[in-house]
């Protein structure tokens, strides 16, 4: 690990943690390791989970000083922590037990039986912290078809001033792609996106971007491939310099706590605890339906949250809301957290000997995910131009480039995957034979048991897969090797290019439920990849094509072989082997908790009210009905963003029970010895 840089934020940040009382009555703020302390106080909202949602949604809340809130996150503030804040570590903080929950999925059928890893973020800030600086929208009729499952409210139109609301884009610099003459993020600029606390800007001359990102870009361009200047403007299909959550000044990662959450730490209605771990939704008895299968009739009120640590598991603590809670947790633990409270499918809690409270089947079903494949080629020994291998390779390159990003902030710390292309199949006719593919899918479709939800799923993906106007497929490039997963060594002193392949509109979906009572165990993940050719049919093809793209000019001209796969792999059974073995989550799992009409399916209604109760919400990727053709952390963000908006403005909450301000029946709190960091009792 690199010696931590302590960034411009720092002596705010900390001038801010766990702030002492000025008088006796002062309510303490800013962040908190003390798991008694937070008990103490009770709050208007308490937010579970301080990752990409929690902390938007903390954010907007506590503009209002008259509302107090109260954030629980299991893992830790770090500020200071370079595999978050440097762009060119991007992906290294993947497996480190300090900032990922490190889960990983059941052993899947469609991919070799094999149990692949599902990363997602630990630390304050969740998976925001940790993503590869890819940050894009769909388009248009992606979100189009939320409303069209039934979600009044959630269309392009509807979401498209909260994606301007989140973002200032510095624009990047023209000459790196061929066919653009418009910078990259001009477009958006224009829109509005220029005042928001996430910080988007570009790779260039001064991130050590390299002239392979052009004669990639003129490879696909020869292939069929095209090219697109404003991809944030309802239409993500095409090629383009990507945009990443960078701050162009600083140099740093722009994530939910340097956006969100670091800026509004001295409010003194903000409190959040970390290194706590949320362990049931607590409700009022009262409000506990004699009928508990009726969900239609019941109106649960939740009135607080169960918290502790796996450090010590006997000690629970407990904290009131007053008006709402909140669940922020993701798409894998949101669930987790509902049926360990009670609200799932009663014959999964009962087995489990939970007692059900809200029999909701769907809850933790309808996981979509992303697939991703890398392939790695080496490079001829006399190329042009140095690849980011030679950072690898030369033991006194890397400790230079180290020194010139603290020095200046500039070279290849300050780098990150530069070029993303989205496109539908139609784009490659020599690739796709959709018609084909299409009536093959048509006649699986046919014969599958679909519930509700999957079937206007279905029906939606379809229409589009047929229409061709939005995204199936993604491809990425990165001038360096060693990221493909496979079994080989990069050779010494050689370099390689990596062409990354993602099936994004896949037809698999699986689910995640508990499979113990312990709440500090990882959850069951079964995302049921390749449950339909379709799925494993478009991978193999697209990864295949990518490398008659690769072996093409001009890139093709530098490449001496491909490694992995071995350039013998050839025909579709070998692709489908190879990508049946190597297979990755693109870290998108999504619809766990699915937004959508309680009649099909949903878990959520369009308030991201659980079905059932007053006042509990699921505001996370999980909540998302369809998955969407891009990465997904903007379109979490513009989601926490238009829900706090509904929830300030839902006149719902003042007709709550005022029974809500009854103390709640339990346990007194433990006693803990005082924090050694603050003194706090």
């Amino acid at each position: 690990m690199r010696t931590a840089i302590l960034f411009a934020l720092a002596p705010l940040a900390y001038a801010a943690h766990e702030n002492k009382f000025s008088r006796a009555e002062e309510r303490p703020f800013g962040i908190t390791t003390d798991l008694a302390k937070f008990a103490e106080q009770s709050y208007d909202y308490i937010i579970v989970g301080g990752g990409s949602a929690g902390l938007v949604l903390a954010n907007r809340l506590s503009l209002n000083p008259q509302y107090t809130i109260g954030v629980i996150e299991a893992g830790q503030w770090q500020p200071d922590e370079d595999l978050i804040n440097v762009p060119g570590m991007f992906g290294r903080g993947r497996n480190n037990a300090s900032l990922d929950w490190n889960f990983v999925t059941t052993l899947q059928p469609g991919i070799h039986n094999q149990s692949i890893q599902q990363p997602r973020g630990k630390v304050l800030g969740g998976s925001s912290a940790l993503t590869y600086h890819n940050y894009n929208r769909g388009s248009r009729e992606e979100y189009d078809a939320w409303a069209e499952m039934g979600n009044t409210g959630w269309d392009w139109e509807s979401l498209f001033p909260y994606f301007t609301k989140l973002d200032t884009v510095v624009p990047g610099d023209v000459g790196f792609l061929p066919g653009l003459t418009q910078r990259p993020g001009e477009a958006n600029l224009r829109d509005g996106a220029s005042s928001g606390p996430v910080s988007v800007s570009y790779n260039g001359n001064d991130t050590a971007i390299t002239p392979w990102v052009e004669v990639w870009h003129e490879s696909w361009l020869n292939n069929g491939a095209y090219m697109n200047a404003d991809p944030e403007g309802g239409n993500s299909t095409g090629m383009t310099l990507t945009a990443r959550p960078v701050d162009k000044e600083k140099a740093v990662r722009s994530y939910s706590t340097n956006a969100f959450l670091e800026p509004v730490m001295d409010r003194k209605n903000l409190y959040v605890l970390t290194g706590a771990e949320a362990t049931k939704i607590l409700f009022d008895e009262a409000s506990l339906p004699e009928n508990i299968t009726n969900v239609e009739e019941s109106e649960l009120v939740a009135t607080g949250v169960e918290y502790g640590t796996p450090l010590n598991s006997t000690i629970r603590f407990s904290v009131k809301a007053n008006r709402e809670v909140i669940l922020s947790a993701g798409s894998l633990k949101s669930p987790q957290l509902l049926e360990l409270s009670g609200i799932g499918n009663s014959t999964l809690l009962e087995s489990f000997n939970i007692t059900t409270i809200l029999d909701i089947p769907e809850v933790g079903e309808n996981m979509q995910d992303h697939l991703e494949w890398n392939a790695d080629y080496l490079l001829k020994e006399d190329i042009p131009w140095e690849t980011w291998d030679v950072y690898r390779n030369d033991p006194a390159r890397d400790p230079a480039a180290w020194e010139e990003y603290k020095a200046n902030r500039t070279g290849v710390y300050n780098s990150s995957p530069a070029t993303l292309g989205f496109f539908p199949l139609q784009t490659f006719p020599d690739a796709f034979n959709v018609s084909e593919i299409v009536e093959e899918l048509d006649r699986e479709l046919a014969e599958a048991d679909l519930t509700p939800i999957r079937k206007k799923q279905f029906e939606i993906q379809r229409r589009h897969l047929v229409e061709g106007k939005v995204t199936q497929l993604e491809v990425a490039f990165l001038a360096r090797g060693g990221v493909a997963h496979s079994n080989y060594p990069p050779l010494p002193g050689r370099s390689y290019l990596t062409a990354i392949t993602f099936l994004l509109r896949p037809y698999s979906t699986g689910n995640v439920h508990i499979n113990t009572v312990d709440p500090f165990a990882a959850p069951s993940i079964d995302p049921r990849y390749n449950q339909f050719s379709f799925d494993w049919k478009v991978g193999a093809l697209w990864t295949k094509f990518a490398r008659k793209v690769m072996l093409s000019d001009p890139i093709g001209q530098y490449i001496e072989r491909p490694v992995q796969p071995p350039e013998n792999t050839t025909t579709l059974e070998e692709w489908d082997d190879f990508c049946r073995e190597w297979t990755i989550s693109v870290w998108h799992p999504v619809g766990s908790t699915s937004m959508a009409p309680r009649d099909i399916g949903g878990v959520v209604s369009p308030k991201m009210v659980v079905y059932g109760t007053k006042n509990l919400r699921v505001v996370d990727a999980g909540s998302m009905p369809i998955n969407i053709a891009a990465h997904t952390v903007a379109t979490v963000y513009a989601m926490a963003e238009k829900m706090s908006d509904t929830i300030i403005n839902d006149r719902r909450i003042e007709d709550l029970n005022f029974n809500l301000q009854r103390p709640l029946k339990t346990d007194p709190a433990p006693v803990v010895a005082p924090n050694p960091i603050t003194n706090e009792n």
